[in-house]
């Protein structure tokens, strides 16, 4: 089949000019995440023929051209599997190889600032994901083409309340954002994320006419992915290695405290979940931005539920080409049964969530990065009453 070949990898400007279709690079790696940007990297010689432009040899620039995955699948068709965008990389000064370094375009609203005044009263948080994409793509040089899919969640953050000393006190405005605050976007997407939560996924393909590719950002409310029933992760057929994680390398925390400074109040939360077979402990966290007693409970769940979790495989190394699993037939997100031996344990039998999926063109080795199912708390955030 057809998916055994190779990668490819593209070139495109920021015009949206296709420089290159297939360049030939060494050690290459691409690696798909959760909720989080693609990367791409290799080492490519300056005087590559695959390169060669009429001018001389695509320069390489930091955020000046998009590098695109390129894979097969089992039916011929050519999918995109990642773009990303040049990062500085290190050019080795013998040889002049380009060890280049690129990262999906989620990786974009990180460091930009959201100048906008916006304060509605309930609103849906998908709604604030396309606002913040529109507002970086707004400026001159900013529009990078990608769109946000889809715009409504079926849910909305509302006015939260609750009662202090009999007093009522609407502490939970749905969002308060100020220009002179000058909040980091990356940071809001992903903290919004967090707590709501919501997945979101970096989605490529080509145009029909293979002259453009298209890029989004697709959202999954309360979650994206997939439930891979009929997909077998086995120790010993296709699962060449794994590493487990156990209970005794977790660190240990019966209660959390989670305390928010927003502009002229405090928010806090605290949970427990007791072992009547350990000592408490405690973890007290801080995060600037929370801006409800909702939000700090949402974050102080998952951050406990994170701790009371099963035994599980935290990666494993697979065989891509093996037919319990084929590559492309599973992707982030999704949700997967792995099968093996783990010490202290015997044989365990766990659903595992595909964090990120790792792809060594030297090996042909797929790894994946794995979460317990259980460590999740998709829980949308409960309003005091």
């Amino acid at each position: 089949m057809s998916y055994y070949g190779p990668f490819k990898f593209a070139v495109e400007d920021v015009h949206g000019n296709i420089l290159a279709r297939d360049i030939k690079v060494g050690n290459a790696q691409i690696i798909r995440r959760l909720s989080g940007y693609s990367e791409i990297n290799f080492d490519v010689h300056p005087k590559e023929p695959s390169i060669q432009l009429a001018s001389g040899p695509i320069r390489f620039r930091p955020w000046a051209q998009w590098i695109h995955a390129l894979k097969e699948d089992s039916t011929g068709t050519e999918r995109v599997w990642a773009s990303c965008i040049v990062q500085p990389s290190d050019v080795d000064p013998e040889t002049g190889i380009l060890s280049l370094r690129s990262q999906g375009f989620s990786c974009y609203p990180k460091g930009i600032p959201w100048l906008q005044n916006w304060n509605p009263i309930a609103v849906d948080p998908f709604e604030i994901v396309e606002r913040i994409w529109n507002h970086i793509q707004s400026y001159p040089n900013g529009d990078m083409g990608v769109t946000v899919y889809p715009t409504t969640s079926g849910t909305q953050m509302l006015p939260g309340f609750s009662f202090e000393n009999e007093e009522f006190v609407q502490n939970f405005f749905a969002i308060f954002i100020r220009a002179s605050d000058r909040n980091d976007c990356g940071d809001y997407i992903n903290k919004l994320a967090r707590d709501i939560p919501f997945d979101y996924f970096e989605e490529s393909a080509w145009n029909v006419v293979k002259t453009a590719v298209i890029k989004k950002i697709r959202l999954g409310y309360p979650q994206g992915g997939t439930e891979q029933q009929a997909l077998v992760f086995r120790l010993g057929e296709n699962i060449i290695a794994a590493t487990p994680k156990q209970e005794s390398e977790i660190n240990w925390f019966s209660d959390i405290t989670i305390n928010g400074y927003f502009p002229g109040k405090v928010y806090s939360s605290t949970l427990s979940n007791a072992d009547p077979d350990r000592f408490r402990r405690v973890m007290d966290e801080k995060d600037l931005r929370i801006d409800s007693n909702e939000r700090a409970a949402a974050w102080g769940h998952k951050l406990l539920t994170r701790r009371q979790i099963p035994y599980y495989f935290e990666s494993i190394v697979i065989d891509p080409y093996h037919p319990n699993a084929p590559f492309l037939s599973y992707d982030v997100g999704d949700t997967i049964k792995v099968q093996g031996k783990v010490p202290w344990i015997g044989n365990n039998s766990q659903n595992h969530r595909i964090m990120a999926i790792i792809w060594d063109e030297s090996k042909n080795q797929v790894q994946l990065q794995l979460m317990a199912e259980g460590a999740f708390n998709y829980d949308p955030i409960t309003y005091g009453e």
